[in-house]
């Protein structure tokens, strides 16, 4: 029943907010995989293949610079979507993070938990 689901990675430090995005990804349809720290996100990338990643930028032990660089450089074969939503709103921030391979920057407190979820299914249709 599930296999036609869409699996979206998050990568968020903030228990809160990640609980907020898997309860609406999960009302619009979607399943999610949550880890807390950079550490651990190569890895579910690797091993759950989701359609999807949202990453923060300022998240422990590798923060989301490093994992879309170390996905840019080490895993040319990871070609999957990856959006990040920070609080870092620097323009050489998003740019830095577009040039790295994000296909989307999102400021979080620019940006409503609907047109988050608007943002991730415009990315996904089918």
């Amino acid at each position: 029943m599930n296999e036609n689901k869409k699996k979206i990675l998050i990568v968020e430090d903030d228990v809160q907010i990640s609980k907020v995005y898997e309860i609406q990804l999960a009302k619009e349809g979607f399943l999610t995989v949550t880890t807390h720290s950079g550490e651990n996100a190569i890895k579910l990338i690797v091993e759950e293949k989701p359609d999807l990643a949202i990453f923060d930028l300022m998240i422990p032990k590798k923060d989301g610079f490093e994992l879309l660089e170390e996905i840019k450089n080490n895993h040319p074969d990871i070609k999957i979507p990856i959006i990040v939503i920070s609080n870092l709103g620097q323009e050489s921030d998003k740019a830095r993070a577009i040039g790295l391979g994000a296909i989307e920057y999102l400021v979080k407190t620019d940006h409503s938990i609907q047109e988050i979820m608007g943002k991730i299914k415009g990315y996904l249709k089918s």
